[in-house]
């Protein structure tokens, strides 16, 4: 028994191993023409000149030194605007209070915040 299922498996081993391999020589001969990839396009050669015995002259541009100025300067910081004002219930100007957000101020001297109104340049602490 064992001499038969040794001469079978030898000879149906080749015949398995083969019929995994691809006959095709290229990948793409067996995709279909309703294929999701469109097939590869020429390249275009690029455009004739219009007199042919002329030669095409390329501009080149000549490779420049960078130019030194010495070490970077400092820039000065841009000029920061002037703080927001900040008005009371009778419209006079609270030392001390700053916007702290949307519609709110915050007191620095007793440090509670206060609801607020847009005012002129500035809130206005709602009454």
């Amino acid at each position: 028994m064992k001499p038969r299922l040794v001469l079978l498996l030898s000879v149906l081993l080749p015949l398995a191993a083969q019929a995994q391999v691809p006959t095709s020589s290229s990948p793409t001969a067996t995709r279909s023409a309703n294929s999701v990839n469109p097939p590869p396009v020429a390249p275009q050669s690029p455009p004739a000149p219009a007199n042919p015995a002329l030669p095409v002259q390329v501009p080149r541009q000549q490779a420049q030194p960078i130019r030194s100025t010495g070490p970077a300067q400092v820039t000065p910081a841009p000029a920061t605007r002037a703080p927001d004002k900040v008005y009371d219930r009778n419209g006079r100007i609270v030392p001390g209070v700053k916007p702290a957000g949307p519609n709110r101020v915050f007191d620095s001297r007793t440090g509670r915040y206060y609801d607020s109104v847009p005012a002129a340049d500035g809130q206005q602490i709602k009454p």
